[in-house]
């Protein structure tokens, strides 16, 4: 009988050991796969990396446009800007005019 009684101890002890393995695994796991896990940390560091490109493009675009429009002020009116501006938007030429036109190569969104 002894010698059940300490098979019996023996195995309580291994139970907590084993629960306190799994428990240990459990937590690894999600410190990885979770939402806030490793993985998900990755993604959000590619989304940032991303959204950083964009916002260089997008900041390249606002300083094209905020010269344009500085060349409209009146303050620093631009005559020869302002005619090509006028006849873009009117669809407006001289007969004698040739045109070339050059598609836009920048990506629209």
């Amino acid at each position: 009988m002894s010698s059940l009684r300490e098979l019996r101890a023996r195995a309580r002890v291994s139970y907590g050991v084993i629960a306190g393995i799994l428990i240990f695994i459990y937590f690894i796991y999600h410190s990885v796969e979770g939402d806030r896990g490793l993985l998900a940390l990755n993604n959000v560091n590619v989304r940032i990396t991303e959204a950083e490109k964009k916002l260089a493009e997008l900041v390249v675009v606002q300083r094209e446009l905020e010269g344009k429009v500085i060349r409209l002020t009146p303050s620093s009116l631009d005559a020869d800007f302002l005619e090509e501006r006028g006849r873009k938007i009117l669809n407006f030429g001289h007969n004698s005019d040739i045109v070339i036109l050059i598609e836009n190569k920048r990506k629209k969104s």
